[in-house]
């Protein structure tokens, strides 16, 4: 049992170093980027859900795939109350995207959206879909605190993506 847990250990810290992007100086960029994707999924247990969309549609939003790459994506309206989120990157073929969580502070403005594996948080709302690469996924909302996900040295949104 303790050697399992060594074991599971030792991978926590693999993933949370290797999730340091490049010049962005410490582990606990490696950190970030695993607590940062447990707060906004914590939302949803909190009742932070979204109801609605915000009432603006922006052009363009981050995209974050947890603990992994970011790209630019571009965002359109496809009716009341559904957006389609695109991007042109692609995941490796390990990765298996399940869903995307559209992030947004208590002010209505879209931070980006974060890209899980496994299985969508049950009861929330379909806002719509989020492709990368071949990859289309359900898209859901929460809101949530920018303090609580985003480190300014190496930020789960970088704005350069906007």
């Amino acid at each position: 049992m303790i050697r399992t847990l060594a074991v599971a250990g030792s991978a926590l810290v693999v993933v949370a170093l290797t999730g340091c992007e490049k010049g962005a100086g410490s582990a606990s960029c490696g950190i970030d980027a695993l607590t940062a994707p447990l707060a906004v999924k914590q939302s949803f247990a909190e009742g932070n859900a979204l109801a609605e969309l915000p009432g603006t549609v922006p052009t363009a939003v981050p995209i974050r795939l947890v603990a992994g790459p970011a790209w630019r994506g571009t965002v359109a309206s496809e009716g009341q109350g559904h957006w389609a989120i695109t991007t042109h990157g692609s995941v490796s073929k390990e990765a298996r995207v399940g869903f995307g969580v559209l992030v947004v502070d208590y002010h209505d403005n879209v931070l980006g959206v974060l890209a899980y594996d496994g299985h969508s948080v049950y009861g929330a709302r379909d806002f719509g879909t989020l492709a990368i690469g071949d990859t289309v996924v359900p898209l859901l909302g929460v809101r949530i605190s920018p303090a609580a996900i985003q480190n300014p040295k190496c930020p789960v949104f970088p704005d350069s993506l906007r």
